[in-house]
Protein backbone atom coordinates (compact mmCIF):
# COMPACT_ATOMS: atom_id res chain seq x y z
CA UNK A 1 0.00 0.00 0.00
CA UNK A 2 2.82 2.42 0.80
CA UNK A 3 4.91 3.57 -2.10
CA UNK A 4 8.60 3.03 -1.43
CA UNK A 5 11.17 5.72 -2.09
CA UNK A 6 14.55 4.89 -3.60
CA UNK A 7 16.06 4.61 -0.10
CA UNK A 8 13.52 1.97 0.97
CA UNK A 9 11.43 4.16 3.27
CA UNK A 10 7.76 4.52 2.54
CA UNK A 11 5.98 7.76 1.73
CA UNK A 12 3.81 7.33 4.83
CA UNK A 13 6.93 7.69 6.99
CA UNK A 14 7.36 11.31 5.97
CA UNK A 15 7.31 14.03 8.58
CA UNK A 16 5.07 16.50 6.80
CA UNK A 17 6.33 19.34 8.98
CA UNK A 18 9.80 18.73 7.59
CA UNK A 19 8.47 18.50 4.05
CA UNK A 20 6.91 21.97 4.45
CA UNK A 21 9.87 23.18 6.56
CA UNK A 22 7.65 24.51 9.36
CA UNK A 23 7.59 23.98 13.14
CA UNK A 24 5.06 21.53 14.57
CA UNK A 25 3.07 24.35 16.17
CA UNK A 26 2.64 26.18 12.83
CA UNK A 27 -0.82 27.64 12.30
CA UNK A 28 -2.79 27.59 9.05
CA UNK A 29 -1.32 30.90 7.83
CA UNK A 30 2.26 29.71 8.32
CA UNK A 31 1.44 26.43 6.59
CA UNK A 32 -0.04 28.29 3.63
CA UNK A 33 2.98 30.60 3.33
CA UNK A 34 5.36 27.64 3.40
CA UNK A 35 3.21 25.76 0.88
CA UNK A 36 3.16 28.67 -1.57
CA UNK A 37 6.90 29.29 -1.18
CA UNK A 38 7.74 25.63 -1.80
CA UNK A 39 5.31 25.40 -4.72
CA UNK A 40 7.12 28.27 -6.43
CA UNK A 41 10.47 26.57 -5.85
CA UNK A 42 9.53 23.02 -6.78
CA UNK A 43 6.75 23.34 -9.34
CA UNK A 44 7.69 21.22 -12.38
CA UNK A 45 7.31 24.25 -14.69
CA UNK A 46 9.66 26.41 -12.61
CA UNK A 47 12.19 23.90 -11.30
CA UNK A 48 15.56 23.13 -12.85
CA UNK A 49 15.20 19.54 -11.62
CA UNK A 50 14.26 16.72 -13.97
CA UNK A 51 10.50 16.64 -14.56
CA UNK A 52 9.96 13.33 -12.75
CA UNK A 53 11.84 14.49 -9.63
CA UNK A 54 10.12 17.87 -9.59
CA UNK A 55 6.70 16.24 -10.01
CA UNK A 56 7.34 13.85 -7.11
CA UNK A 57 8.52 16.65 -4.83
CA UNK A 58 5.58 18.83 -5.82
CA UNK A 59 3.22 15.93 -5.06
CA UNK A 60 4.86 15.46 -1.63
CA UNK A 61 4.42 19.17 -0.86
CA UNK A 62 0.72 19.06 -1.85
CA UNK A 63 0.13 15.92 0.24
CA UNK A 64 1.87 17.41 3.27
CA UNK A 65 -0.13 20.63 3.00
CA UNK A 66 -3.45 18.82 2.55
CA UNK A 67 -2.72 16.63 5.58
CA UNK A 68 -1.65 19.46 7.89
CA UNK A 69 -4.50 21.78 6.84
CA UNK A 70 -7.12 19.13 7.75
CA UNK A 71 -7.43 19.10 11.58
CA UNK A 72 -8.36 15.40 11.80
CA UNK A 73 -5.59 14.30 9.42
CA UNK A 74 -3.11 16.52 11.27
CA UNK A 75 -4.03 14.92 14.62
CA UNK A 76 -3.49 11.45 13.10
CA UNK A 77 -0.14 12.56 11.66
CA UNK A 78 0.92 14.08 15.00
CA UNK A 79 -0.08 10.90 16.84
CA UNK A 80 1.93 8.82 14.39
CA UNK A 81 4.96 11.09 14.85
CA UNK A 82 4.72 10.73 18.65
CA UNK A 83 4.71 6.93 18.36
CA UNK A 84 7.81 6.78 16.19
CA UNK A 85 11.05 8.32 17.25
CA UNK A 86 13.12 10.16 14.62
CA UNK A 87 15.98 7.76 15.38
CA UNK A 88 14.02 4.76 14.10
CA UNK A 89 12.23 6.49 11.27
CA UNK A 90 14.38 9.08 9.55
CA UNK A 91 12.01 11.47 7.79
CA UNK A 92 12.78 12.14 4.18
CA UNK A 93 13.07 15.83 3.39
CA UNK A 94 12.74 17.50 0.06
CA UNK A 95 15.85 19.30 -1.02
CA UNK A 96 15.94 23.00 -0.37
CA UNK A 97 16.46 25.78 -2.86
CA UNK A 98 20.11 26.09 -1.89
CA UNK A 99 20.75 22.57 -3.16
CA UNK A 100 18.99 23.18 -6.49
CA UNK A 101 18.62 26.90 -7.01
CA UNK A 102 16.13 28.25 -9.48
CA UNK A 103 17.61 31.22 -11.25
CA UNK A 104 15.58 34.41 -10.84
CA UNK A 105 16.52 35.10 -14.46
CA UNK A 106 15.02 31.88 -15.79
CA UNK A 107 13.24 32.08 -19.13
CA UNK A 108 9.48 32.59 -19.02
CA UNK A 109 7.35 29.53 -19.58
CA UNK A 110 4.80 29.34 -22.38
CA UNK A 111 1.97 29.96 -19.92
CA UNK A 112 3.69 33.04 -18.55
CA UNK A 113 4.19 34.44 -22.07
CA UNK A 114 0.53 33.80 -22.84
CA UNK A 115 -0.56 35.57 -19.66
CA UNK A 116 1.64 38.58 -20.48
CA UNK A 117 0.28 38.71 -24.00
CA UNK A 118 -3.33 38.55 -22.79
CA UNK A 119 -2.68 41.28 -20.22
CA UNK A 120 -1.07 43.48 -22.88
CA UNK A 121 -3.98 42.95 -25.29
CA UNK A 122 -6.47 43.72 -22.53
CA UNK A 123 -4.62 46.92 -21.63
CA UNK A 124 -4.47 48.04 -25.27
CA UNK A 125 -8.16 47.25 -25.77
CA UNK A 126 -9.14 49.25 -22.67
CA UNK A 127 -6.93 52.17 -23.70
CA UNK A 128 -8.48 52.16 -27.18
CA UNK A 129 -11.98 51.99 -25.74
CA UNK A 130 -11.24 54.90 -23.42
CA UNK A 131 -9.89 56.89 -26.39
CA UNK A 132 -13.05 56.24 -28.39
CA UNK A 133 -15.24 57.35 -25.47
CA UNK A 134 -13.23 60.56 -25.06
CA UNK A 135 -13.58 61.33 -28.80
CA UNK A 136 -17.34 60.70 -28.71
CA UNK A 137 -17.83 63.09 -25.80
CA UNK A 138 -15.96 65.94 -27.48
Amino acid sequence: MDKLLDNGRSISLLDYYRVLQVPRHADRAVLRQAFLRLCKQHHPDASTLPAAVASERFRMIKTAYATLQDPAARRRHDAWLQQHSPATVGPVEIQTVQEHPVSPERPLSGGEWLALMLLSCTFLFCAGLAGILVLQQS
